[in-house]
C-alpha cells in the first residue's frame, strides 16, 4: 500500500514537480493546496498519511496549519517543506506536530531518502504514543476494577481473590466488560 500524500506548495511549478517526484518513487499524491486555507480542508478531508507543507503560503501560513492541524487531532506526518532555514521557523515547527523539515530547492534522491527517514520516525513515534495510551486506559481499566472489588469485598466480606472472581464471573453471565460492570457497581454501591 502506497502513502497518501496532500502537497502544499503556493509555486505553481514547485507542487507539480512535487507531485511527479513523489509519484515517480510510489506515493500516491491524493490532494494538493495552494494556500492555508485549503491546505487545512484538504487535510481534514483526505487525512493523509503525510502533508508536505511550505511555511510560506497565503492567508495561513504553513506553521499556523500545523498548529490547527494539531488542534483538530490530525493524525498524519506534517512535514515542513521550505526554503528558509531560519532558527526561529525551526524552533516554532518543534512546538506543532512538525515531524521533520526539508529545505527547497529539491533534489529528488535526497528529497525521497529524507522523506522517507522522517516517515520511518513517524511511524515509530507513533506506534509508541498508541502504545502509551493503551496502556494508561488499561491501567485505569484495572484501577476501576480494583475500585470495584474492594466495595464487593467491603459490602459481601469477600477476600480479594473471591470478589474479582464475583466480578469476572457476572461480567461473563452478563456479557459485559469487567471494566463496566465495575462502573456500575462503583455508581450503585454494590450488587444487590
Amino acid at each position: 500500500m502506497s502513502l497518501k500524500v496532500v502537497v502544499v506548495e503556493d509555486e505553481t511549478l514547485t507542487r507539480i514537480d512535487l507531485i511527479e517526484i513523489l509519484k515517480e518513487n510510489g506515493y500516491d499524491v491524493v490532494g494538493e493546496a495552494a494556500d492555508g486555507i485549503e491546505a487545512v480542508e484538504v487535510c481534514k478531508k483526505l487525512q493523509p498519511d503525510i502533508v508536505l507543507l511550505d511555511i510560506k503560503i497565503p492567508y495561513i501560513s504553513g506553521l499556523k496549519v500545523a498548529n490547527i492541524l494539531k488542534e483538530e487531532g490530525f493524525k498524519g506526518c506534517v512535514i515542513i517543506l521550505t526554503a528558509y532555514n531560519i532558527a526561529e521557523y525551526i524552533q516554532e515547527a518543534s512546538n506543532t506536530i512538525v515531524m521533520g523539515y526539508i529545505l527547497k530547492p529539491i533534489d529528488e534522491p535526497i528529497f525521497i531518502e529524507r522523506l522517507n527517514l522522517i516517515y520511518k520516525n513517524f511511524k515509530l513515534y507513533d506506534d509508541l504514543r498508541i502504545e502509551v495510551d493503551d496502556t494508561k486506559k488499561k491501567l485505569e481499566e484495572r484501577k476501576v476494577i480494583e475500585r470495584a472489588k474492594g466495595i464487593i469485598m467491603s459490602k459481601y466480606s469477600l477476600n480479594e481473590e473471591e470478589a474479582y472472581k464475583k466480578i469476572r464471573d457476572l461480567s461473563m453471565q452478563k456479557r459485559i466488560s469487567m471494566f463496566k460492570l465495575s462502573e456500575i457497581i462503583i455508581l450503585t454501591g454494590g450488587l444487590e
